[in-house]
Parts: structure tokens; sequence; C-alpha cells
């Protein structure tokens, strides 16, 4: 396996499912003091907290997507970890990844202002590389 030579600058977000938006909306806010990035209450809805600072412009968050039913995590990118790269490293990291056999999906989150690189670890578990 190649090296990724650290370009890991940091922790982007980590995605969570949750039976009760407004009650760990409420929760999140109220007690632990995160500020409320932005909320959607569509039709499952989600809401986005600041941690923290973090790294190119891309705080540090936590979200909190409402479900109905507990998602397959192979079929949804909402349970999943997701670690800041620079972005003049993203083109570089997604040949690195798919030069080591990974199925990658890359995407453009506008709302955010920055692209992401979607991929499984050995064990199924949801990674992004956000820039």
């Amino acid at each position: 396996m190649t090296k990724s030579d650290r370009r890991v600058k940091g922790l982007g977000e980590v995605s969570i499912q949750v039976r009760d938006l407004d009650a760990m909306h409420k929760f999140y806010e109220e007690v632990v003091g995160l500020e409320v990035l932005r909320r959607d209450d569509g039709d499952e809805g989600f809401v986005f907290f600041k941690v923290a600072e973090g790294y190119g412009g891309h705080s540090q968050n936590l979200a909190l997507f409402a479900t109905k039913n507990t998602l397959n995590p192979q079929e949804s990118t909402l349970h999943h970890i997701a670690l800041n790269v620079a972005l003049e490293d993203f083109e570089t990291e997604k040949s690195r990844l798919e030069g080591l056999g990974l199925n990658i999906h890359a995407t453009v989150h506008e709302w955010l202002h920055v692209r992401s690189l979607y991929f499984y670890d050995p064990e199924g578990n949801h990674l992004e590389f956000v820039a």
C-alpha cells in the first residue's frame, strides 16, 4: 500500500444518524454549546454544528442526520468521518487512492465550498477526504 505522506491536515467532520433531530439539535446546541452552521428540515433533515476551527477554511463539524430507518453504510454517506486534505493535494490523493484499487466517489458540496472524495475502509466504514 502506498503511504499518504501525511496529507491529512485535520478532522473535517463526524456525521451520525439520529432518530429525534429536534432533541439532538437542542442537546448539542444548548448542553454541549456548539454553534449551528446550518439546519435543513427537509424530508429527513440535518443540522451541522461547528466544533472548532479547522484547516483551510473548513471548520471541524458534527453533522446530525435525521433518519426514519437505519441506513446501510454501503448505501449512504450519512455515517462517516471526514478528514481535511489540502486543495492542492486533492487530485493527487484521488489518483493515489484509485491506484490502491479503492472505489472513489468525488463530488463538490457547493454550500460548503468544498470538494470531497468518498471511499470505504477495509471493514466498510465510510471515509471522506475533504478539501
